[in-house]
């Protein structure tokens, strides 16, 4: 159709671009990606001060962060029970929870 655009110059800078300087660690011998490491850790640590936030007080009818939670954690459920059927899930959502909203903080930070 157009095949002086695909061999054209601005494509060729735009491939050859770098977006930024990656910093590397040597952690015990292991070379590791610095970004990606501090911001598993920042997902860590905001999924712990959510949780925290959302046991301090649990009352019975749920308010604040409780309710957030509450309604994230029936979401994960009802993909576990979607998915793996009604007898089978239960067990099943610590591990899958934890995946998810590990996955879908780290996505959400950018690592």
């Amino acid at each position: 159709m157009y095949p002086e655009i695909f061999y054209s110059n601005t494509f060729t800078l735009l491939a050859e671009a770098e977006v930024g300087k990656h910093f590397y660690w040597s952690i015990g011998g292991s070379l590791v990606h610095g970004q990606v490491l501090v911001v598993v850790w920042f997902v860590l640590s905001v999924l712990v001060v959510f949780s925290l936030l959302g046991t301090a007080n649990a009352d019975r009818i749920p308010h604040g962060w409780q309710n957030f939670m509450e309604s994230a954690v029936d979401f994960v459920t009802d993909i576990a029970r979607d998915q793996l059927g009604e007898s089978f899930y239960k067990e099943w959502i610590p591990f899958i929870g934890t995946l998810f909203f590990f996955i879908f903080g780290c996505n959400w930070a950018g690592a």
